[in-house]
């Protein structure tokens, strides 16, 4: 889509018709390892034994979010994935999802780590909405997002943080996932020491875990 600085936009809302949705994304991303392929893709879009959502064109909608989340990463990252627990795995797909969606991850960036930082650790949607309505200041295809769509899109991305472990259920305060120290130091191993900052772990830390990483 086209920005008011006359370039493709960087940013989607396809992320709002999927979430997380952590176990049908599973079955996915098993079919997929195993043969990702056209007729794979097709399976999943049309039999409704693989993901189970009774409507066909929400069904396509979210195979075809699934798809572009498996392929935004490495398939070594998913053969890793498959041996992981559920709490790990949560979190890594908050890795993969803020990997595949710009707007998500200047969120995380730009909205969530200041957040965190400050006296109110309490992210509301209001916070999330003004985060929003800034980049729809400079870009124009966000801009016309209609007002369901906006608030879709930040309902969604404090649930997915919610279901990535950095959003307490009980407070509501973002939080540092309640992880071991080798579920971090693979992002290091990767290249990817952004995504700790991303999971609000301090500096301290952080130069802690790259010393494991070595």
């Amino acid at each position: 889509m086209a920005s008011s600085l006359g370039k493709i936009s960087p940013y989607s809302a396809s992320f709002t018709g999927a979430a997380m949705l952590f176990s049908e994304m599973n079955v996915a991303v098993k079919m997929l390892l195993e043969n990702d392929s056209p007729e794979t893709i097709k399976m999943l879009k049309t039999d409704a034994n693989y993901i189970q959502i009774k409507a066909a064109k929400s069904r396509e909608r979210v195979t075809a979010e699934f798809v572009r989340r498996y392929r935004a990463v490495p398939k070594s990252f998913w053969e890793r994935y498959i041996t992981l627990g559920e709490s790990e795995q949560r979190l890594a797909l908050l890795y993969v999802i803020l990997k595949t969606y710009q707007i998500l991850f200047e969120f995380q960036i730009n909205l969530v780590i200041p957040k965190y930082n400050s006296p109110d650790r309490v992210l509301t949607k209001n916070d999330v909405n003004m985060a929003l309505n800034e980049i729809a200041s400079k870009d124009e295809f966000v801009d016309s997002w209609s007002a369901e769509t906006r608030d879709r899109a930040s309902s969604q991305y404090l649930t997915m943080l919610r279901q990535g472990g950095l959003i307490n259920d009980a407070t509501k305060e973002l939080q540092e996932p309640n992880l071991p120290d080798n579920a971090f130091v693979y992002y290091i191993s990767i290249g990817e020491v952004w995504f700790l900052q991303a999971c609000l772990l301090p500096g301290y830390k952080i130069e802690q875990l790259k010393q494991l990483a070595v």
